[in-house]
């Protein structure tokens, strides 16, 4: 993983409003979404139910290895997240994080 370039996605994304956070939204916007970010606070039949999700919608998942509190300092957002999902996030930029 490429953390300079995921931070850099996260914020970018928050700035163009192309994120959602938590279960409940991203579950209701999957349609463009191009990546999918989880924690390790995501509870497991929530994170199988992203992975099936994911799976028939062709988006790329990506399990963040830090908790929920990690990951929205990392989004810069000022509440901890346990799911993100992005949108408009180019195949490189996505591809680079999943390295």
């Amino acid at each position: 993983m490429n953390e300079k370039k995921l931070r850099k996605v996260l914020r970018e994304s928050v700035t163009n409003d192309k994120i959602r956070t938590g279960k409940k939204e991203v579950f209701q916007y999957m349609k463009g979404t191009n990546l999918i970010l989880t924690s390790t606070s995501l509870p497991d039949d929530s994170l199988e139910k992203v992975k099936k999700l994911s799976e028939e919608s062709n988006i790329s998942l990506y399990n963040f290895p830090g908790n929920s509190t990690l990951l929205g300092r990392l989004c810069g957002l000022s509440y901890r997240t346990s799911i993100v999902s992005l949108k408009n996030v180019s195949e490189e930029d996505v591809n680079s994080i999943l390295r």
